[in-house]
């Protein structure tokens, strides 16, 4: 569960919390969408070096490493799957062996990008500058409360297994099956507390007149500053720096 940690935003002061979401919105646009094309190890880990400045400028060195070291097991996964359906598709094993590597560096970028944005721009940030790209309210808001329950969702499973555990619940214990029924006893607990959850949210916004008047209104309006204008340049120019690179070396 600590892959979930890279949601959990907490307020800072640092440079990188105080710029406007649409900016850091296009870095996650721009280098995702070249995580996803690009399947060189060299271009990929060129994506991975992009979010270290922005790391260590917010100060989430911690909870951003925590993030990813909790996403081993999904690394691992995807390393072995790609692996199996290369050599089974004819493939070289050396070759095999890089675009598996490739496939399992891929999803530690978009961890990577994704945990640096979240963990630096509040849900209200978030949502407001939503509103303001166009996006219905409604679905903002949605959004804006699915990002905050995912941190919460962490936190009480980790609670559960903690629970489950000092009853005498074994949950690495037996094969590959039996660890799966391991985990019912965690999942069950968990959905009925998330449905709980979601009925005390709906009555809490129905108790509030949600939805009364079309016509919404703002405490205050994003702009976008110097900074960000600076932060969009240099965003925007390295991401053309390698897509040329990609193009001139003939590789992705």
């Amino acid at each position: 569960m600590k892959v979930l940690q890279g949601f959990d935003y907490r307020r800072g002061t640092s440079l990188i919390h105080k710029m406007d979401p649409r900016a850091k919105l296009v870095y996650l646009i721009l280098f995702s969408a070249l995580a996803v094309y690009f399947l060189n190890p060299i271009l990929l880990f060129a994506l991975f070096l992009s979010s270290i400045p922005i790391v260590a400028i917010a100060g989430i060195g911690k909870r951003w490493s925590q993030s990813i070291r909790g996403s081993a097991f999904f690394i691992a996964m995807i390393f072995v799957i790609n692996f199996i359906v290369y050599l089974f598709s004819g493939l070289p094993i050396a070759e095999a062996i890089t675009l598996s590597v490739a496939m399992s560096f891929r999803f530690v970028v978009l961890i990577s990008i994704f945990s640096s944005y979240f963990l630096t721009t509040s849900p209200e940030d978030l949502t407001q500058s939503m509103v303001q790209l166009r996006v219905p309210y409604d679905y903002a808001l949605t959004f804006n409360m699915a990002m905050r329950f995912v941190p919460t969702l962490s936190k009480e499973a980790q609670i559960i297994m903690d629970a489950q555990k000092s009853r005498g619940l074994e949950m690495e214990k037996g094969n590959f099956m039996q660890k799966i029924r391991n985990y019912i006893p965690v999942l069950v607990p968990l959905i009925v507390s998330s449905f709980r959850r979601a009925e005390l949210v709906a009555d809490a916004m129905e108790s509030r007149a949600f939805g009364a008047t079309k016509n919404r209104t703002s405490l205050y309006v994003l702009q976008l500053g110097n900074i960000d204008y600076a932060f969009l340049c240099i965003v925007i120019a390295s991401s053309e720096a390698l897509l040329l690179t990609s193009f001139l070396f003939g590789f992705r």
